[in-house]
């Protein structure tokens, strides 16, 4: 039952914004956690942890 609603959910989600425009929120998501991860790694290098 639970894929039925992910996928109606995708099919919603395809029609509201277009092929374009997933590619573009996808795109705006990757931005943030691309800067979330170099602020997490800045942040761990200061106090003196390990980076990774």
């Amino acid at each position: 039952m639970d894929i039925l609603l992910f996928i109606g959910i995708l099919i919603l989600v395809l029609g509201l914004l277009g092929i374009g425009g997933v590619i573009a929120a996808l795109a705006d998501i990757a931005w943030i956690l691309l800067i979330i991860a170099v602020i997490v790694i800045a942040w761990r290098l200061v106090t003196g942890r390990r980076a990774l």
